[in-house]
């Protein structure tokens, strides 16, 4: 009842809201001025409202914009910019242009406008950057997308809810930083999971291998993804309704109003899911059973209000709340209680300021707090075998797992500022500061009476990262090199009971103060006007997170001995990017990379709790692949692979002077072969009528066999099986795509697959999904 009730107040809202709406909405075709081919992905963008947009496969584009009159900028690679002057006063416009190819040289060097995401592409850095256009037509999730990208998995538990951790080339989880319009979101990941995002509010993901730029700050190695939101237009309102397999229905929204220099919106996402799956039992292999303590429900609620009037650019005031409630699937036992409920409340304020004190100098300024309060209740009295049979609890004062009735609290403070001055066009230089305090107040008065004394105690957490970059360009843009320097600094104090505790013993004060420093080099070579080189090398340091210096509060314990994690990599690239018949456009690049790990940090199991511990040492050689082709003006194709050989390189077994018998051997639960291809069908008026747009996509992914666990011994069958899926989809969309209709499949057809440590995962299911977009 409460999921209908959530999703007709947010439609009601969004039809009264409708009714305010004074815009117009301008419609258009680029095509080329030679031959009237249409061009795809063209730049279509009025700077006074910093909102744009791209063309479409058949060239056409859409804006919705508060009427008024405005310059209107059409920009295309290899073309000569044009700009239009237009008025909108209420009824809807259409503005067709031609473009006209040119190419200037300059010492034998071709300058051209770019595209933002092509532009990033050829960044310096190993980057890969999936545009709106892309995310067109998904119905699915986050994972979806990110896992057909090479170099990129994303390691999933289970169905909705369950954490999506990231992994690039190889390293993931905490390592690689994770990122939403800039602002760093590791710490808050535990909240805020990546398949929260609803795709419809995502402008593009840049996806950084190896090296992390300066003005995103934070402490990763090996990579990032970077989510950067839409800027919706100044009167703008946006819902959506899907319904999938295992009961699981998404609604979102997002309202927004422009009006006299101030900006006011409100948005919104609901989840909920039984997760309900089939799975085979782990314990008794080829018995299967259905999940039946797996439902998920989360909501997330956010209003703003953004001022352009004051002395400052932008001045934006957020505050947003989520609250979640998970229950705890069982797999080798019969979980039927346990569970954990979250709420958090965020607040966060953003400052923008061009040509700040001096010309060419961007101030960028973010400040957030965020209270958080968990629940973890592990307190049944009787536990099920999966024959029904029922058996005392863990403990005399009860439990499934191991007993917890855990209510923690924690306040998280967060400022960054970013300072990026031009001096010219040849010399850029930026300046980044993140400064993180974190403070954990855990209690668990039912681990303790289990125990018989306390096991958490209050901790806190310092955490700085600054880093300076200079980036230099030559006149003709051939080359483009990225010099950066970071340092590093953390301090976190608690306390802990020994590991061989007794009742009398008292807790030790621990503090572990630390700094370090990190260094990267990239540059990039122009070859010709469709090619160019790229290398970069780093050595970079990646600060212990809040969860693993502090713990959880019940099922991770606080180690404050930690040691940062240092990564030293290189990369080498190639990528070429052509176009031909004035529309076809045919892009591959291949980059070859190596890192070495010291210090890796990594779960590991204890008697009454988990706790992170430096294991060693490890070394990656690997490639990928990718390529992008649009074939025809309605047909475009792409695919990519990647191998990646991640080693242990330990001489000894953590701790001790005994020789390693997992030296050399691939490290487990990390695929290390993986491929994907896919193919998509775009027509306008494909089933006939007028404005209507018609995607069909179909994309295969094939991962081969890995390990799970160290395996010693032929006979102990720690390994994932070989994975081939084939997932399939439909977007329709009517009145120039005011409505969406959307059916996405995954798995076609049916295989069994498994996640990281050989977790089951869903076989074939479905997603329908309705958008309406009011103009």
């Amino acid at each position: 009842m409460r999921r209908t009730v959530f999703i007709l107040v947010c439609f009601l809202l969004a039809c009264l809201y409708a009714e305010a709406q004074q815009t117009t909405r301008l419609n258009g075709k680029v095509t080329d001025k030679s031959n009237g081919h249409p061009l795809v992905g063209a730049d279509v963008y009025i700077q006074t409202l910093q909102k744009g947009t791209a063309s479409a496969a058949n060239g056409t584009y859409s804006l919705e914009i508060p009427d008024g009159i405005y310059e209107i900028s059409i920009s295309y690679v290899g073309y000569k910019t044009q700009k239009k002057r237009i008025q909108l006063n209420g009824k809807e416009r259409y503005l067709n242009v031609q473009l006209t190819a040119i190419s200037e040289h300059l010492n034998e060097v071709t300058i051209i406008g770019k595209s933002k995401t092509q532009a990033l592409r050829e960044n310096a850095m190993p980057v890969s950057v999936i545009n709106m256009e892309q995310l067109q037509g998904m119905v699915g999730n986050i994972s979806d997308i990110l896992s057909k990208t090479s170099g990129m998995q994303v390691r999933m538990s289970g169905a909705a809810g369950s954490n999506a951790r990231l992994s690039v080339r190889g390293l993931e989880g905490k390592r690689i930083g994770y990122f939403m319009d800039d602002l760093a979101m590791n710490d808050n990941n535990e909240f805020l999971d990546i398949n929260d995002i609803p795709i419809d509010f995502i402008e593009r993901i840049e996806i950084y291998k190896g090296i992390v730029p300066a003005r995103l700050g934070g402490s990763s190695i090996g990579g990032a993804v970077n989510f950067v939101m839409k800027e919706f237009p100044a009167r703008y309102a946006d819902a959506s309704y899907s319904f999938g397999s295992f009961n699981t229905h998404k609604a979102n929204f997002t309202f927004r109003r422009n009006k006299n220099g101030y900006k006011a919106g409100i948005g919104g996402y609901y989840t909920f899911a039984d997760n309900d799956y089939e799975m085979e039992l782990s314990l008794q292999p080829g018995r299967y059973i259905r999940r039946d303590h797996d439902g998920f429900e989360k909501l997330t609620v956010g209003g703003s209000f953004t001022s352009t009037r004051w002395w400052f650019d932008e001045v934006e005031l957020e505050g947003i709340y989520i609250t979640s409630k998970k229950e705890i699937q069982g797999i080798e036992y019969n979980i039927q209680q346990a569970g954990n409920h979250s709420r958090v409340w965020v607040l966060n304020n953003h400052i923008e300021k061009r040509d700040f004190l001096l010309e060419g100098l961007n101030l960028d300024i973010n400040n957030a707090v965020t209270y958080s309060l968990y629940e973890f209740r592990d307190t049944a009295m009787t536990r099920y075998d999966w024959d029904g049979t029922p058996y005392a609890p863990v403990s005399a004062y009860g439990g499934e797992i191991k007993g917890y009735d855990t209510r923690n609290k924690a306040v998280n403070t967060f400022q960054r500022t970013n300072l990026e001055y031009s001096i010219d066009k040849r010399h850029r230089i930026n300046f980044s500061s993140q400064y993180r305090f974190v403070r954990g107040v855990p209690n668990d008065s039912l681990r303790d009476k289990i125990v018989g004394y306390q096991t958490a105690f209050n901790s806190t957490m310092h955490n700085w990262v600054t880093g300076l970059s200079y980036e230099y360009n030559t006149d003709n843009q051939k080359i483009t090199n990225v010099f950066t320097g970071r340092f590093y600094y953390y301090k976190m104090q608690t306390k802990l009971i020994p590991a061989f505790a007794v009742i009398k013993d008292t807790p030790e004060d621990i503090t572990n103060e630390k700094s370090d420093f990190g260094i990267s080099e990239a540059i990039r070579y122009r070859l010709t006007d469709q090619s160019l080189i790229k290398a970069s090398a780093a050595y970079d340091v990646r600060l212990p997170s809040g969860e693993e210096l502090v713990g959880d509060g019940f099922l991770i314990e606080p180690a404050g001995n930690l040691n940062p994690e240092r990564n030293a990599s290189f990369n080498a690239g190639f990528m070429y990017d052509s176009r031909y018949n004035g529309r076809n456009r045919f892009q591959w690049e291949i980059n070859g990379f190596m890192m070495f790990l010291k210090d890796m940090i990594r779960l590991t199991g204890g008697s009454l709790q988990s706790k992170y511990e430096n294991f060693g040492q490890m070394r990656t050689l690997g490639v990928e692949l990718e390529t992008k082709w649009d074939a025809t003006p309605w047909l475009y194709l792409w695919g990519n692979l990647t191998y990646q050989d991640l080693r242990d390189t330990r001489k000894y077994q953590p701790g001790s002077m005994v020789a390693n018998p997992t030296k050399g051997d691939r490290i487990p639960n990390i695929p290390y072969f993986f491929t994907n291809i896919g193919a998509e069908l775009h027509r306008e008026n494909f089933f006939g009528g007028k404005g209507q747009n018609t995607r069909l996509f179909v994309d295969c992914s094939f991962v081969e066999e890995y390990f799970y666990n160290f395996e010693q011994s032929i006979h102990q069958e720690r390994r994932i099986p070989r994975a081939e899926t084939v997932n399939a989809g439909l977007e329709h969309s009517f009145r120039d795509r005011t409505i969406f209709l959307k059916f996405q499949m995954n798995n076609v057809t049916d295989k069994q697959v498994f996640s990281e440590f050989n977790r089951p995962l869903p076989g074939r299911n479905f997603s329908v999904k309705l958008r309406y977009i009011w103009k």
